[in-house]
């Protein structure tokens, strides 16, 4: 006699196998995709930095002296074309907010900058 198909025993061995590896594979993708995430929005925000220093370089005159800031808006950043125009947060899945701030500082003839908030 010649039978095609699983036992069932065969059947929940290979379900048991597949549940094991899902327990142990999800956990470690999970991690992986919010590490990604982290890395890409810090990469998000050096990239508002960087546009932000673009603009200082070409707005010398509105620069803060002897210690104090100024700050510049995402939306100043996207008309002047120092960044591209959708910078997506990885976080939310969603657009920054055109009223984010980059705040420079004028600290010991040096320029710091930060992303507010």
């Amino acid at each position: 006699m010649n039978k095609k198909g699983f036992t069932l025993a065969e059947l929940l061995g290979v379900i048991t196998i597949l549940g094991l590896l899902a327990l142990l594979i999800i956990p470690a993708v999970d991690k992986a995709i919010k590490e990604s995430n982290k890395t890409l929005y810090q990469a998000q925000l050096n990239t508002i930095i960087e546009g932000a220093k673009e603009w200082s370089a070409d707005h010398i005159s509105e620069l803060p002296v002897s210690g104090g800031s100024i700050t510049v808006t995402l939306e100043d950043l996207k008309l002047g074309g120092y960044v591209v125009a959708d910078i997506k947060n990885p976080k939310t899945e969603e657009l920054f907010p055109d009223d984010l701030t980059v705040k420079i500082t004028e600290h010991n003839s040096q320029y710091k900058y930060q992303v507010l908030n």
